[in-house]
């Protein structure tokens, strides 16, 4: 057993995680990683051909898809989706696909994340259910996370391919060559591994359904394996371009993905949990490395996800993930507290006076999903330390390293030049 399987079987039993699979690359090097069982109970053991449901980090599949329609001339990045979705809210028709796929839409979050929820199946009941829905910032002004950006452009997908979202998606699969993927709800995911029939079939309900697109894809450790590789060695760079916000200051927002600089590498991640399921995608992109790790656990927090990717990334590729990072010196111990402050609240309201506007309209409205950050996990860190700095122009970037006693997690914090925060988002 390598060091990298030893240790994710480790974390795996601290964090309680039943089963998951983990695919590693590293400039042509690949490797696997299988434990546990396919559900809580089962007694059957994750195999090659155990599937797992990929959440959020599926996102940047529906982007692929968009930039792959754009290469055929099937749409435009700068058109307004009301060209593309004539049904749509009308106060949502100006807001372009570009601004879909990086999250600067300024459009409201569908989802109430209420546990009697129904979300509308259909397209034409999505837009009469969410058309009292008004934007919260105009295009550009700000950057959120909404998921509603998503199911628009999964409506986009096959309102010009004249087809559907899963049809599209499968036909990206096939032309780059990745077998074991799907595009499948956490329930048939459940059932196929359950009915090895079932997997042969696919997921028929998710290939007619129509509200689709932010967080609906699966994989085997094969499937993820492929397109892990397909990611590093022939992925459209432009998932990777990241906008200004009409501030001037960058939103470390790409297509699908959070894209960041560290040292001189360029890396890229996105984490997600859906129904039980938790995955994590990272990218050293200059590197040419990565891991995706998925896992059956079912709390909605991605924290035991996300440092199983990066702990057996490390390991087999040490120096490709901010774990290598070490603490500098730093010069503003006032500052840091401060940040500290805001990011670990435990729940507390944040204190607009320490924001930019660009999270200041957040925490005035609501804003969309997870609009700033509290990191609070129930537990203070043993040390919140700066391991990185960046200026750049009228903001920089700064990295810091929690540590806890089963995980070392980072967040990355932008300012202003008054050290008004920004930006935030935890890796």
């Amino acid at each position: 057993m390598s060091d990298s399987h030893a240790l994710v079987a480790r974390m795996a039993q601290t964090f309680g995680i039943p089963g998951l699979c983990v695919a590693l690359y590293a400039n042509g090097r690949q490797e696997q990683i299988l434990f546990g069982e396919d559900a809580q109970g089962s007694e059957l053991p994750v195999t090659s051909k155990t599937w797992f449901q990929a959440a959020s980090t599926g996102k940047h599949v529906t982007a692929a898809v968009i930039l792959d329609l754009e290469r055929a001339g099937l749409l435009s990045l700068d058109h307004p989706l009301g060209r593309y979705l004539p049904d749509a809210p009308q106060p949502w028709h100006s807001r372009t696909i570009s601004a879909l796929l990086n999250h600067t839409s300024g459009l409201p979050e569908y989802l109430a994340y209420a546990d009697d929820e129904v979300v509308p199946a259909s397209r034409a009941d999505f837009m009469a259910h969410y058309a009292r829905l008004a934007p919260i910032a105009e295009a550009g002004a700000i950057w959120g996370y909404s998921n509603t950006n998503y199911i628009l452009l999964g409506f986009i997908i096959a309102a010009v391919t004249g087809d559907s979202y899963s049809a599209a998606v499968h036909r990206l699969f096939q032309k780059t060559g990745v077998i074991g993927s799907a595009v499948a709800s956490p329930d048939w995911v459940r059932q196929a591994n359950a009915d090895p029939a079932l997997a042969i079939k696919g997921d028929l309900d998710s290939a007619d359904r129509e509200v689709i697109g932010d967080g609906d894809i699966a994989f085997t450790v094969d499937g993820a394996q492929a397109w892990l590789r397909h990611l590093i060695e022939g992925a459209d760079t432009r998932l990777f371009d990241t906008p200004l916000l009409a501030s001037g200051r960058l939103s470390p927002y790409g297509c699908g993905w959070f894209v960041e600089t560290m040292g001189e590498d360029h890396i890229a991640h996105h984490a997600g949990h859906y129904d039980g399921w938790t995955a994590m995608a990272f990218l050293n992109r200059s590197q040419k490395t990565g891991a995706i790790a998925l896992c059956n656990l079912a709390p909605r927090t991605t924290r035991a996800i996300r440092a199983v990717a990066l702990t057996a990334l490390e390991a087999f590729a040490p120096g490709s993930t901010p774990l290598g990072l070490h603490p500098v010196a730093d010069s503003n111990a006032q500052l840091t507290a401060t940040i500290r402050g805001q990011l670990i609240r435990r729940g507390a309201a944040a204190d607009r006076a320490f924001f930019a506007p660009e999270l200041q309209t957040a925490i005035d409205k609501g804003g969309p999903v997870r609009g700033v950050i509290d990191i609070w996990s129930g537990e203070e860190p043993s040390s919140f330390e700066l391991v990185e700095e960046r200026p750049s122009g009228s903001m920089r970037m700064l990295r810091y390293r929690l540590v806890y006693a089963d995980r070392v997690e980072h967040v990355l914090v932008g300012l202003t030049d008054e050290n008004k925060i920004y930006w935030c988002w935890p890796l």
